[in-house]
């Protein structure tokens, strides 16, 4: 090919500029030289049969012959379809050179539009940067070059580097192994994903320790004493409802996200139906700088159970009414979010702040908002309620999801040692342990 020198593209957008070249005219020119390109790259001929039907052979290698033959109604129609043939080949061709840094960003456009949630696209980048980005030798070799041995390899180095637990290594390990299966389908570079012919050895695994009660939950003698800090917050100036998200939280075992979207239209006679939730929006267009752009309220809530009903107790129904309550005085219209601050939503951040500001005023270890949902969930577990109720109740799909991250205990050590005498000795019928040295 000829090179063209600056003088020449000063011509060109000249002719550009006064008219004398046509752009669409030339976007024209070039694609037909395309499409006479891609045609001669085809070998076989192009005949009408005698049923007035076009016909031709495209390259198959999956056949006996190498071929398979091409029906269309029209020449026009099976030109096009050779056409299409080619350029996709072509496609596939210059695929087998992409690298997972290049197919990297290409994923994230697709994968974000399979999903609602940009969050984890930001996750998603985290780990990249992480876990991926420290080494080019498999970023940046070609996919169909990778292999089970050197992707094996990179997985448990990775663990030991990092002393992985089973969910530390699958997240982490999201982003190849969806990269690699977009790979195979619907991209066609590679014809099965190497990584999930990777034999992990799950022992390399490390297992967590279980969290301590203390510091998962609301022991039975904080519970009260946060409740009352924040009833008191309220009552000091009854305008403004922050203070009551945290006792709600108590009474409903909402998410943070949940407890900053409910409507007053949600709640129907004792019954407060989730089925929202606020959520943090990013802007992902640019993959090095991730922006929050909002904390928008979205129509759904964080797992597939869907719409859930959870019971109001007297206690919750009353902090309801004094929200409902406030928001008239503020002269704020009903059935809008219950929760707002200034005539508009209020956001979790408000929340958040309300929740560390009464764990500090009442001198306890320091909190989050989830720790008074799992509190929640374990006062319930405790009580001895049907765990499938338990489990409906706080929106999660599967019942050892509560068991194993919802149950913690709730009373302090000295409380518990004290249990442990009641039920091995007291109820035991064990008054002495006569031992004779």
């Amino acid at each position: 090919m000829n090179k063209v020198n600056l003088t020449d593209l000063a011509i060109l957008q000249d002719a550009l500029l006064n008219g004398i070249i046509n752009v669409e005219d030339v976007r024209r020119a070039l694609t037909m030289k395309k499409e006479e390109y891609y045609l001669s790259l085809h070998k076989y001929e192009i005949y009408q049969g005698k049923d007035g039907k076009w016909y031709t052979y495209l390259p198959d290698s999956r056949q006996k012959q190498g071929r398979r033959k091409l029906k269309r109604t029209s020449e026009m129609a099976i030109r096009q379809a050779v056409i299409d043939f080619y350029k996709e080949q072509e496609k596939r061709e210059q695929g087998k050179e992409i690298t997972l840094r290049e197919l990297y960003p290409i994923w994230i456009e697709w994968k974000g539009a399979h999903t609602r949630a940009t969050t984890s696209i930001r996750r998603f980048n985290c780990d990249w940067k992480k876990f991926y980005i420290p080494y080019p030798k498999l970023i940046d070799k070609p996919i169909v070059e990778l292999t089970v041995n050197e992707l094996d390899i990179w997985a448990h180095r990775l663990i030991k580097q990092y002393n992985m637990t089973k969910t530390c290594y699958y997240t982490m390990t999201i982003l190849i192994r969806q990269m690699l299966d977009y790979a195979v389908e619907p991209l066609g570079i590679i014809p099965v994903n190497p990584f999930r012919q990777i034999k992990l050895q799950k022992k390399m695994l490390r297992k967590p320790a279980k969290k301590n009660d203390e510091s998962q939950v609301f022991l039975l003698d904080e519970t009260p004493r946060i409740i009352e800090t924040a009833l008191a917050d309220f009552n000091s100036n009854p305008l403004n409802t922050a203070p009551l998200t945290v006792p709600l939280g108590f009474l409903t075992g909402l998410r943070l996200g949940e407890m900053a979207a409910i409507k007053e239209s949600d709640i129907v006679g004792n019954v407060l139906y989730v089925q929202r939730m606020e959520e943090e929006v990013y802007d992902y267009s640019d993959l090095e700088h991730i922006r929050l752009i909002e904390r928008a309220v979205v129509e759904n809530t964080k797992t597939e159970a869907g719409v859930r009903e959870v019971p109001l107790v007297p206690q919750a129904l009353k902090i309801i009414e004094a929200v409902k309550l406030s928001n008239r005085m503020n002269g704020w219209p009903e059935n809008g979010f219950l929760f707002l601050n200034k005539g508009q939503r209020m956001t979790t951040r408000t929340i958040k702040y309300r929740i560390s500001k009464y764990c500090k005023q009442c001198d306890i270890m320091e909190k989050s908002f989830h720790k008074v949902r799992k509190t929640y969930i374990s006062a319930l577990i405790d009580s001895g309620i049907n765990i499938n109720e338990i489990r409906k109740a706080v929106g999660h799909t599967d019942e050892r999801t509560t068991f194993s991250n919802y149950c913690y205990n709730r009373v302090g050590k000295q409380e518990t040692t004290a249990l442990f005498e009641n039920a091995l000795v007291n109820e035991n019928g064990i008054s002495d342990c006569r031992i004779a040295i």
